[in-house]
């Protein structure tokens, strides 16, 4: 179905970044994984004053508009902000499971020299608009504080079929980007390409809107988030990406979901059995609607993400779970799509739109009522 040396090299990265605590504010560990492998990749790259990491590849025609492929760095989870004895209390940073604030959820707290010290919720702290909890150390340890407390959850697994991780939102969508940019390395472009991993995006697209507020990208430039999404409905685990035509905020742009339209067409020329979805999804916000706001063409690309935000069956706390298959065909949608910006309003759905028939037309004409 896909190309399959795709495989080992998409596992690898995967295991790698789910070794990597990724709360917001916290994902120091995730951006110098990223750095180091863009250094061996020979690509250089930049980061800005907030810590958003930004690739730029210049593409053959300046005339064209850019592409900017764009995941986050970070994930729902906690951040420590008191501990005395065994006791810690720690507040919310994104949209974790209601029952994290229940007690015996199994946490770990990772200090900022990388050691991680096991604790469990012991209950909510203090009212419940301010989001916090109390956490039990299992062995009482000093704690330079403030520091990130993530779900105590298998870093990675794979059975052949799912990969499940404590955090694939979003680190499976920066996994596809750096497997696509990988293979995109050797390829000329028509367009500049760029691949954005930015920061914070769980408690407020915060890294994302302040790219867009300071136009760090030109404003011709289309952004393409790259996300996992909850499953729904049209958007099903193993039967492909999603082309993403809206979030729970806004609906997308035309022009730059044209260009996964030309991809997916391109694709679908090449291999029929190729598969790809195309849905709203309306499980959350995600950033391109962050760029979209500040006046840029948007529009995304979803993985079906189950679990999502580690929201198990029963209210448990459980690793979410992508298909292997939807994470390798959205790795040969992002690739394809560098190469069709050009191609964006030459695909058959266009053309229908906008070849209208004379005889149609004139019809029209003919039975139109008198004014």
């Amino acid at each position: 179905m896909v190309t399959e040396d795709m495989r080992p090299l998409s596992l690898e990265l995967l295991s790698k970044l789910a070794k990597c605590p990724a709360v917001s504010f916290y994902e120091g560990a995730v951006a110098e994984f990223i750095g180091q492998y863009l250094e061996q990749l020979e690509v250089s790259f930049k980061e800005d004053a907030y810590g958003n990491l930004v690739v730029r590849r210049a593409g053959e025609d300046p005339e064209l508009p850019a592409i900017a492929f764009m995941a986050h760095m970070d994930h729902p989870g906690f951040e420590a902000f008191h501990a005395e004895g065994t006791t810690v209390l720690a507040r919310a940073l994104g949209g974790v499971p209601s029952s994290c604030f229940s007690e015996r959820v199994p946490v770990q707290i990772v200090a900022p020299d990388g050691q991680m010290f096991r604790a469990e919720t012991s209950g909510r702290h203090g009212p419940e608009s301010e989001r916090a909890v109390s956490l039990h150390l299992k062995d009482e340890h000093p704690l330079d504080l403030p520091c990130a407390v993530v779900f105590d959850l298998p870093d990675f697994s794979f059975d052949g079929e799912l990969v499940h991780m404590r955090a694939l939102d979003d680190l499976g969508g920066c996994a596809s980007m750096l497997v696509a940019l990988t293979r995109l390395v050797s390829q000329r472009t028509p367009g500049d390409i760029y691949f954005v991993f930015t920061r914070a995006e769980e408690v407020g697209l915060v890294g994302a809107r302040l790219l867009a507020q300071e136009r760090r990208l030109p404003m011709s430039t289309l952004v393409i988030s790259v996300e996992t999404s909850r499953t729904l409905p049209g958007a099903a685990l193993g039967e492909g990406p999603v082309i993403r035509v809206g979030d729970a905020s806004f609906t997308f742009d035309i022009e730059a979901e044209g260009v996964l339209i030309s991809a997916r067409e391109q694709l679908r020329e090449r291999n029929p059995e190729y598969k790809v979805q195309r849905q709203l999804m309306s499980g959350g916000t995600c950033e391109a609607s962050a760029f979209a706001v500040y006046g840029y063409r948007v529009t995304g690309i979803a993985l079906p993400l189950g679990n999502y935000h580690n929201a198990g069956t029963q209210e448990s706390v459980e690793a979410e779970y992508i298909h292997l298959d939807d994470f390798l065909a959205a790795v040969e949608l992002i690739v394809e799509s560098a190469h069709s910006v050009g191609k964006r309003r030459d695909g058959p759905a266009w053309r229908r739109l906008q070849e209208i028939p004379e005889n149609h037309r004139a019809r029209l004409m003919e039975t139109a009522h008198p004014s």
